[in-house]
Formats: structure tokens, sequence, C-alpha cells
């Protein structure tokens, strides 16, 4: 067995390593793909072809829960029976990473939320547009700016009337420095994919139905949404911003999303129920509930872009992936078949850039506005008579967070004891291997590492 690069591990652990630990568990389809179409990537990051995100985020997966990332040894107590628990990628492209991310968003977004109802609002942007925000990925930065935007107008209707014909001083974040507007709280999440995995880029918005005054100093409710101003103040605040960005130059491009989309552009803000005629949020059950409306909204904030369950096959001989999605407007079920280099291409446009934020927040829910929110908790705990006191909700966050360690994870999630030895008894810490003491997770390493996965299943064939 080939030590080179395990030289740290005891040697009787080193020996007793099987596959699954050395090597990823091959049960994971797009993991394969991309493991097996590599060298792919590599020249395509080599040529400048791909951005340099792209490669980082596949190796790191494939890496995911191998020893080359470092692992924890136990020991059972009263048996000679061991254990590894290998260490994780923290990849959001990462299925199994990203699945827990999506989780522990969730927890933490419910410790801050208020307990009232929430409307999920979706913003999206018409087909001709699409590729002006792929050409320069840093201009989806506006699709948040223009959704924030939207609701502060709203929920600010007699003061946007008022200063219509005024020239703000910031016309980037409308009514930002104005003290007397009418605060909101926003969670926002961008998509860049559809079901088909087509560039589809997209806002997912988690708006509770309440604003605070900082000119009254109360909380009052905001529930009517008026979807053709929602629609129409969107596609103006798009547009502006997309000017001031320096696209639509020629009048004419302007007029012609005005002449082509007279309704303004498609927002969806109904909450899904048993009656579909009913625009009223809290006709669902999850919007009066605070946890299951934002498990429901978080769903589309930290899942990949695609499923495994929906692969339901890979053939390497003749190189194809078939897969599966269901069209949002009617359900049904459409089977596609890639060649496999169509269908990795189709996963890695939706990698987001390095530092790019795919989750904000805004209004009393964003980080610079703890006060204003613990003054609205305190508002609302008045008037429901219970306790959302910063201390309070810190507590419940920390016992949430502790049920997504990976022992506690997986007795929740599979009712399975990773440290649970077979005689009953629990073993026992006893070490840590971390390779990455001395060296840097960077390419060279992960080539090597990844290099060697393949000398090793080469080897295995051959036996």
């Amino acid at each position: 067995m080939d030590t080179t690069y395990h030289s740290n591990i005891p040697i009787e652990t080193l020996s007793l390593l099987d596959c699954d630990v050395r090597n990823f568990n091959f049960i994971h389809p797009i993991k394969n793909i991309f493991f097996d179409n590599i060298d792919y990537l590599r020249k395509l990051d080599a040529s400048g072809k791909a951005r340099p995100c792209i490669l980082d985020n596949v190796e790191r997966s494939l890496l995911c829960h191998t020893c080359y990332l470092g692992f924890d040894q136990f020991e059972c107590p009263d048996c000679d029976n061991w254990n590894v628990i290998p260490h994780s990628c923290h990849s959001r492209f990462c299925n199994a990473c990203g699945v827990k991310y999506a989780k522990q968003l969730a927890a933490k977004a419910t410790s801050f939320c208020l307990d009232c109802p929430h409307r999920h609002i979706v913003f999206t942007i018409p087909e001709e547009l699409r590729n002006w925000f792929r050409q320069d990925r840093t201009r989806l930065n506006l699709l948040f700016v223009a959704s924030r935007n939207t609701i502060s107008i709203l929920t600010n209707k007699s003061l946007a009337d008022k200063l219509k014909k005024k020239k703000l001083s910031d016309t980037h974040y409308i009514f930002k420095d104005i003290p007397i507007r009418n605060e909101f709280g926003m969670i926002a999440t961008i998509h860049t994919f559809g079901r088909d995995l087509k560039w589809n880029p997209h806002i997912h918005c988690l708006i509770p139905e309440l604003i605070y005054s900082f000119k009254k100093d109360k909380i009052k409710t905001f529930h009517h949404f008026n979807f053709t101003k929602l629609r129409k103040t969107f596609q103006f605040e798009l547009i502006r911003l997309i000017q001031e960005a320096g696209g639509l130059k020629k009048p004419e491009e302007k007029n012609r999303l005005y002449k082509n989309h007279p309704k303004g552009f498609y927002v969806y803000a109904k909450f899904k129920s048993d009656d579909n005629d009913s625009n009223n949020a809290s006709s669902n059950k999850n919007s009066k509930d605070i946890q299951g409306c934002v498990n429901y909204f978080i769903r589309y904030a930290g899942r990949p872009a695609m499923a495994e369950n929906r692969i339901t096959e890979y053939n390497k001989e003749s190189k194809t992936v078939s897969w599966f999605y269901n069209d949002h407007k009617d359900e049904k079920r459409y089977d596609v078949t890639d060649n496999v280099i169509d269908f990795i291409n189709r996963l890695i446009i939706h990698i987001p850039d390095y530092h790019f934020l795919t989750t904000r927040y805004y209004g009393f829910y964003a980080n610079a506005s703890k006060k204003t929110l613990d003054k609205v908790h305190a508002l609302l705990g008045i008037k429901k008579n219970k306790d959302y006191s910063r201390e309070t909700r810190t507590k419940v966050l920390k016992n949430k967070l502790n049920k997504f360690k990976y022992r506690t994870h997986l007795i929740d999630s599979f009712n399975r004891d990773p440290i649970q030895c077979k005689c009953g008894a629990i073993m026992q810490y006893t070490y840590t291997y971390n390779p990455l003491e001395d060296k840097r997770n960077d390419r060279t390493y992960r080539k090597r590492c990844i290099d060697e996965m393949h000398k090793m299943r080469l080897r295995r064939r051959s036996t």
C-alpha cells in the first residue's frame, strides 16, 4: 500500500483503512461522474475557459469524507473494534455538505425570524436579459438590490408618493437613509438554475407580514400585496439599475422590455395551499408556523443544482447521463439523456464565484440592524405575551445547532450512532489525523490525492 501521503497515520490504522475511507463512496453518481471526467475540467481550467472556483469546488467535493481531509479515530473499550469518521469538505457544491448547510441555515433563520406569517416571493427576469447577467456575474448583485428596493417601495407607499418627484440622495438603495421610513425584514437567496438546469437567475425572498415604523415606534401588519404594483415596481427598479450599470444603452432596448412585458416582470408571491385561488398567505399552514415556513424557503437557499436521486443512470461505456425533472408549471415529468460532458457543463455554470453571497439579509433582518430587530421582537413579545429576547433566542439556536453535530445528526436522521460498537458499547476517541497541518488544501495537494485515488481504483480493477 502506498503511504506516501499518509506518513502521519499510525501504520496499524493505515493498514486497516478500507476503500470507502481512502476513496469517496462510489454510489454517489455526481461524484462518480466528475471523478471519471476530472481531466476535462483540468483542461478547461488550464485553457482559461472555466472560472477558477469550478475546479476548486469539484476537487474539494471529491475529497469529501476521505482520509485526505483527515479523520477522527474511535476505539471500543470492551473489544478490539474501531471506527474512523472522515472529515467533510464544507463545499456547497457537495450534495452531502449542501444539505447540512441548508439545515444549519434554517436553524439560524428561525432563531431571529419573527413569530408571524411570512410570505415567499420569487422575482424572475425575462429570457432576453439572462445572458447579460451571465456575461458578468457581478451583475447578479443587481437582482438582490432590485428585489430589496421593490419591497421597500411597497412598504413605504406614502413616502414613495411624496418623494416620487424629488431626486433621492441615494438611488441605489431606496429609502436607506430616511429615518421616518417603515422598516421591513427580508431574507433573499439567488438561484441561477431552473429544474431543467438551464441558466435562469431568479431571487427567492422570505418576508414577514409585519413592518416596523421608526416614526411611531410600533409594529403593524402588512399582508396585502398588490401583484400589479409588485411586478411593475420590480420591472422599473431592475431596468433602472441595469442602466446605471451600463446596460440597455439604446432607448429602443429599454422600450422593448416595457412593450414586451406590459404587466411587468413575473413575480410569484402566493403561498401554495389547498385553495389555489387564494392570495392570502395565512391560508397556508406553513405561513403561520415560522419553523415550517423557514424550512420551506431554505430548501431553495441551500440545495445544490442537482439532487442525486434525479439521476436515473450513468453509463460509463456510452458516456451518457440519464436524469429527469418535473416542470414547475404542471409537475409533468421529463426524462433527459445527456452526453456526460454536456451534463457536466450544465452543472458547473451554477457554481457561484468566490466570495459571492448567495443568501443575503435586508431590513431589520440584516446583521447591522440587530438593535432594531430586538425592538421589533420586544414589541411582538408584548403583543403575544411571549419572551422573544436575544438571550432566549440565542439559547434556542445553540440547542438547535448542537443537533447538527456529526453524531447527533446521524442519530436524528438515520437512527444510527456512528461511534456505537457492535457489542453495544460507546467507542472512545483516540486519535485525529489531520494531513493539512503541514500542507495547504490547494490544487497541488488535491491533484496528488485524486490521482492516487485513480491509481487505487485501477489496481482494484486489475485484481
